[in-house]
């Protein structure tokens, strides 16, 4: 018998470890400033007429870091800053809480809409819960915006009253071009009134150029009606010239800046101060405006063009995010059965959303859609890829026991020294293993070591019991072959009980000898049977005297090896062949008499007697071996 060892490489690639993908890319930003720009949270400088230099300064970053707090505590932060600060100083602040308050929202809904998902299979019908905090929030922001809303009709309040002092102020100066009395103290007056001029706030925008207009006309006029002395007046000329010049540079400046809603704002306050600078000489004055003009057009197209260019730029990142959104759909078209098909469409998904992630804004009617369309996909493709894993988990769980009970298999069958049937029992094992799918990394390694160990255990006994049979099979072969020697070499004596009772020994020898190697089997078998045979024929013994010395001398080794079962299992098979004999005589001697009436039938009746003979030789054989095996019991 030959060891039947199993390699290990009959289990290459046994325990395929399940690797979590890539989770998608993060959009928390973009979704938190989406969440945070609703129309009810949104504030427009242009809607409310507040002052939207003060806003710009404010809304620089916030000097409190709010990210470290709840959206409690945030909400707690924003009711203190209503309380204690006016609209004008809050934007910055305030828009830092609600930029806050959102990234925890959008994560706290998310993780809510997972737990939906891994309770029920899929996010269809997953309504976000009414958030208090939320509700809250929107009150605060309501409470702001009235704020504000409170200051910018104060402020413009203030402007009306600004107008009817700068009307006012139109009036004085009228009534300067009728006086007629001291130059100086008419000029000091003329002078104190400018500076009032100055000083006066903003008017509303409504009015803002015809009440310049007036006033610089009067101005105009003055210097024109009134008989000034002409080197104070080429002085102020002077004076006015040089302002106005540095407006011109600094608005040809602004050309050159990359922020071009800044340079717009600055030149808007150009203006203003272009408004209150007195006139300059005639031979001056429209030269110099036409200047300023020029670089306040430039400037005016440039913004312009920006926001038509930005208008474009979007129309096209919206077509573009549109593309990605279908490939994206496209995906969840059909749902993958295995991993290795999960991991491709997520490398694909990945690529989209990176490449969303390159993309400038839409236009803002269609951002926020055309956002949650493509987190929409990207979520339902996520879920769907979750679920899977999560059933690949429960599955390897479930794997992990088959193969924790295969090795308790295994480790007792690893004991045994039922060689063959161990051997068959293990393969079957090791073939059931193959079928179990993938287990948890974390256990892999050690359930494959513990099943390989048991059955290396047994294997390794095996091969050395038989690495010793093997050396006892060589043995036996040189004993045999020398046996069969002795066979063809004996010569029987003129005492045929002598020589019966040598071949016996001869049989007997054999028997105890034990097994050889197989592939010697049939081939010593063969030459111990033709030397035998050749004996019995040199002493002219029977057929049924050869059958029964034969079956005595196995009987006697079975006796000794098998015992009283292999004895009852012997005598058993001898009473089931006497009955098939007893039979077929029966059978045979039936037919003959039918065979007798049939024309040449002779030679078939004489064969069935032959066998009827033959049978009965065997019969006689057949009851005195059972004799023999009761005679031993």
């Amino acid at each position: 018998m030959e060891s039947q060892e199993i390699h290990n490489e009959y289990f290459e690639g046994k325990d395929a470890d399940i690797q979590p993908l890539q989770e998608m890319v993060d959009f928390s930003e973009e979704e938190t400033q989406l969440a945070a720009s609703s129309d009810e949270l949104q504030i427009d400088d242009d809607d409310d007429g507040t002052d939207a230099d003060a806003d710009a300064e404010s809304a620089s970053p916030a000097a409190v870091a709010y990210d470290g707090l709840n959206r409690a505590a945030l909400l707690d932060a924003l009711a203190k800053l209503l309380d204690e600060k006016s609209a004008q100083d809050l934007k910055g602040e305030v828009e830092a809480i609600k930029v806050a308050f959102y990234k925890k929202f959008t994560l706290e809904q998310e993780l809510l809409r997972r737990e939906f998902v891994e309770q029920n299979g899929s996010a269809e019908g997953f309504v976000p819960p009414d958030d208090e905090l939320e509700a809250r929030l929107k009150e605060l922001f309501a409470r702001y915006k009235k704020m504000r809303a409170d200051l910018a009709a104060k402020q413009e309040q203030e402007r009306e009253a600004n107008l009817a002092q700068k009307l006012a102020a139109i009036e004085e100066l009228k009534c300067l071009l009728e006086r007629q009395d001291d130059f100086n103290a008419i000029f000091s007056d003329f002078k104190h009134l400018q500076a009032r001029w100055r000083a006066i706030g903003a008017v509303p925008q409504p009015r803002q150029k015809e009440v310049w207009e007036v006033y610089n006309y009067n101005v105009e006029k003055f210097y024109d009606v009134v008989k000034i002395n002409k080197e104070l007046r080429e002085l102020d000329f002077k004076k006015n010239f040089e302002l106005k010049q540095l407006l011109c540079e600094k608005s040809e400046e602004l050309l050159l800046k990359d922020d071009v809603v800044k340079a717009f704002r600055e030149l808007q306050k150009y203006h203003e101060q272009w408004r209150d600078i007195g006139p300059v000489s005639a031979e001056f004055r429209n030269s110099l405006w036409e200047r300023f003009k020029n670089a306040t057009a430039q400037v005016n197209k440039k913004h312009t063009d920006y926001f038509e260019q930005q208008k474009v730029e979007q129309q096209n990142n919206w077509q573009l995010k549109q593309a990605l959104c279908e490939k994206a759909e496209e995906l969840l078209a059909t749902t993958p059965l295995l991993m290795k098909e999960w991991s491709e469409k997520t490398l694909l998904l990945l690529d989209l959303q990176k490449m969303w992630k390159t993309i400038g804004a839409a236009p803002r009617k269609e951002s926020n859609k055309i956002f949650h369309r493509f987190k929409s996909a990207c979520n339902a493709f996520f879920d769907s890829r979750r679920a899977f894993f999560s059933e690949q988990k429960a599955e390897a769980q479930r794997n992990l026991q088959q193969k924790l009970d295969l090795c308790a298999q295994a480790e007792i069958l690893s004991e045994s020294d039922d060689w063959k049937k161990t051997t068959d029992e293990l393969i079957k094992l090791q073939a059931q293993w193959k079928k179990v799918g993938p287990v948890p990394h974390k256990q892999s390694d050690a359930v494959w070591k513990r099943f390989r160990t048991a059955c290396n255990k047994f294997f390794d006994h095996k091969k050395e019991h038989f690495a010793t049979q093997d050396a006892r099979y060589d043995e036996n072969l040189k004993k045999k072959e020398e046996l069969i020697a002795a066979i063809k070499n004996f010569a029987p004596s003129d005492n045929p009980s002598d020589s019966l009772a040598a071949i016996k020994e001869f049989q007997q020898r054999w028997t105890e000898i034990g097994y050889a190697p197989l592939k010697h089997k049939e081939r010593l078998q063969k030459n111990y049977r033709e030397a035998i045979d050749a004996l019995f024929e040199a002493l002219h013994v029977s057929d049924a005297d050869r059958q029964l010395i034969n079956f005595k001398t196995r009987m006697a080794s079975s006796s000794v090896k098998g015992g009283r079962g292999q004895i009852s299992h012997e005598r058993e098979k001898l009473v089931q062949h006497l009955r098939h004999l007893e039979s077929d005589i029966q059978l045979w001697e039936n037919n003959i008499g039918f065979f007798a009436q049939s024309k040449n039938a002779e030679k078939l009746v004489q064969d069935v007697k032959n066998n009827i003979e033959k049978a009965r030789r065997d019969v006689s054989v057949t009851i005195q071996k059972l004799k023999l095996l009761d005679s031993n019991t």
